[in-house]
């Protein structure tokens, strides 16, 4: 009977690694398909910028995938970018398909944008996929140990080229494909059309799959979580949506709390209960050098004049049941996401005659509050850096 449960335990043990590693291939295919995909855009883009005329190309392309993937936003000119920039950096497309698609897009573009160099790049990227980095932790990582210019780290790239240490991965598990495998297709990859390029379903082999060591099941379910990889597959766009707005969410408060102006976060959706019905507010901040309340509310789409009833109705709210004796009147601000813009507005009562005044939107802060309130601009520019990547 003790025998029989042990191999029980080892059998089932098995089977969880099974699981793992059927999850991992399935996932890691799909990853593959939309690097590739965006790979051969990225080569398309690539021979219009030969031909001067990229930027109208991405123009373009960005409003016919608009209309006829309603529902996809990965194919904005943001990313329609990212594609182009990505084609430049893997110019092999053996090196796309196994070892740049093993991490997921959003850290793919960081890695990118932040390092200029092919073989510190994949060094991240080996400990993106050895230790699940996120890409904002990613982000972090990079800036804390890169901290000069690359430009000032050129004559030592160079002197470690020279020393011999081009093989990133040698003797590593993470990544068990050398770079130098793919030296030998380089010539052919760049030579090659993209034209004449097969499509996505003949360049991409279910043999290919990549089978995780029994010694070492990697769970790579993190990158299921890349909101790129969730777009592109598909997913119901109230998904996507929600997905979007915490992240939305999260920036906008890193930008307020960053300022060090005063700003405490009071808590997100925050709860008030107002002649029997219940009403939530996107983010409470209170601000302690003007002491008083600040409502953010957060929308995504396009612009709708009923936004403003909302807000001064969440403002009213406070004044009545939140704001203390000693507090100001409250102060509201919008933050709209509308594809790639950023719309920001302010919300004030009259610093006059505030008992008696409505709330007004406007773009201008009062006198009185230029030192201690950020400006609309300064909002806007803050929170769509930190969107950069999402």
């Amino acid at each position: 009977m003790i025998e029989y449960h042990k191999d029980i335990e080892s059998l089932l043990e098995n089977l969880k690694d099974d699981v793992i590693s059927s999850k991992n291939s399935s996932l890691m295919t799909i990853n593959k398909n939309m690097f590739m995909l965006y790979w051969k855009i990225g080569n398309l883009i690539l021979m219009r910028q030969n031909e001067d005329c990229e930027d109208e190309f991405i123009s373009t392309a960005a409003q016919y995938f608009r209309t006829q993937f309603p529902n996809n936003l990965g194919f904005s000119e943001k990313n329609l970018k990212n594609m182009l920039n990505f084609a430049v950096e893997y110019e092999s497309q053996n090196l796309v398909q196994n070892i740049a698609s093993k991490i997921s897009w959003s850290c793919s573009v960081v890695l990118i944008d932040k390092i200029r160099y092919a073989d510190k790049r994949m060094e991240y990227m080996n400990e993106v996929i050895e230790k699940g980095w996120t890409m904002e932790r990613l982000a972090k990582e990079i800036d804390l140990h890169c901290g000069m210019a690359e430009d000032d780290e050129e004559d030592t790239h160079e002197e470690k080229k020279q020393d011999g240490e081009e093989e990133i991965f040698e003797n590593k598990d993470i990544i068990t494909s050398k770079v130098d495998n793919f030296s030998q297709n380089d010539d052919n990859d760049k030579k090659e059309n993209i034209n004449d390029s097969p499509f996505i379903k003949d360049i991409i082999s279910s043999e290919e799959v990549d089978q995780t060591s029994k010694n070492e099941v990697k769970d790579y379910s993190l990158i299921l979580k890349d909101e790129y990889l969730i777009d592109f597959m598909g997913y119901l766009d109230e998904g996507k949506r929600e997905y979007f707005q915490e992240q939305f969410m999260k920036c906008t408060i890193e930008f307020f709390l960053g300022l060090n102006s005063g700003f405490a976060l009071i808590g997100s959706r925050y709860h008030v209960e107002f002649s029997g019905g219940d009403y939530y507010i996107d983010l409470l901040f209170y601000n302690l050098k003007l002491k008083c309340y600040i409502a953010v509310e957060l929308k995504i789409g396009k612009f709708k004049p009923e936004y403003m009833g909302i807000l001064t109705f969440h403002l009213s709210i406070l004044d009545e049941s939140v704001k203390g004796k000693n507090d100001g009147s409250s102060i509201g601000i919008i933050i709209c996401k509308d594809d790639e813009k950023l719309i920001v507005q302010y919300a004030f009562k009259d610093m006059e005659k505030p008992e008696d005044a409505e709330y007004r939107l406007n773009e201008d802060i009062p006198p009185q509050l230029q030192e201690m309130l950020p400006t609309v601009e300064k909002i806007g520019c803050g929170i769509r850096e930190r969107l950069k990547f999402i």
